[in-house]
């Protein structure tokens, strides 16, 4: 069974040898110190202007020579981010152990290395110092906490009433779409913007790292519903909970809250 050490060795053993690839790194669980057993492999790679292709190519040929690659999805371009990104699964492996993929042009401005979202990167190979980390400008990042609270409320006071009334006509799945889709995700967009800022935008992944024990019981209790009859109760207290959070929001000076949450 191939091994997370040698799916890296391979990759760099076939990239680091090419002029037009700059730097490697592993990402995610790595680089905030939580990788385990379980974990995948996410992999960054910077390469010069026009150069992905090539980098995809190389990536593969490494892959196919341990794997070969059983399943691979290439995200649709052009992705969220603006990178080429792909997954793959090889053959023998443990099914956890993807290859998360992400090819960077040097001339991108976003390479996910925000030391206050993403943690410190695992460095493989930089061969002209180009992955520095910097402390992102908190007023900045401010503007958009502000922009987002102000969308969390709302909706939620327009749409959590729509939970009671498909109950009321029987509709019980449409309730749980509402609840899920209309309160939860503010919700927990209002908590992680009160204990961990930084990863506002994490939804429900990290939230036993992100958020205070007690807290994370409660969000724990109210994602899990067990059955239809629990969803006015849980609807009220949810309610009660983000109304709560993002009056105390409106009361904090952002800008000393990323600071002291860095």
């Amino acid at each position: 069974m191939s091994t997370r050490d040698q799916i890296l060795q391979a990759l760099r053993s076939e990239l680091e040898g090419c002029d037009q690839v700059k730097a490697f790194w592993e990402q995610g669980s790595t680089a905030m110190g939580r990788a385990d057993e379980l974990s995948d492999l996410d992999l960054h790679v910077v390469v010069e202007a026009g150069a992905a292709a090539e980098a995809q190519e190389r990536v593969e040929r490494a892959l196919e020579r341990i794997g070969p690659v059983d399943m691979r999805f290439l995200v649709p371009q052009p992705s969220w981010h603006g990178h080429w990104q792909a997954f793959y699964r090889l053959a023998g492996t443990s099914p956890y152990l993807l290859v998360d993929l992400v090819i960077m042009e040097s001339t991108a401005s976003n390479w996910f290395l925000e030391p206050e979202i993403h943690g410190h990167p695992s460095v493989i190979f930089d061969k002209e110092g180009v992955i520095r980390q910097v402390p992102t400008d908190s007023t900045e990042f401010a503007g958009r906490l502000t922009k987002r609270s102000d969308l969390l409320m709302l909706p939620a006071e327009l749409f959590h009433v729509f939970v009671g009334k498909e109950l009321r006509r029987g509709r019980e799945v449409d309730a749980l779409s509402y609840y899920q889709g209309a309160i939860i995700p503010r919700l927990i967009e209002a908590l992680r913007t009160r204990y961990s800022p930084w990863r506002h935008n994490f939804g429900l992944r990290y939230l036993e790292y992100d958020l205070p024990e007690p807290v994370y019981a409660l969000v724990r209790e109210l994602v899990f519903v067990g059955g239809p009859e629990e969803l006015p109760a849980k609807t009220e207290r949810a309610m009660e909970l983000l109304r709560e959070t993002v009056a105390e929001l409106k009361q904090m000076d952002l800008v000393a809250h990323l600071e002291q949450n860095r």
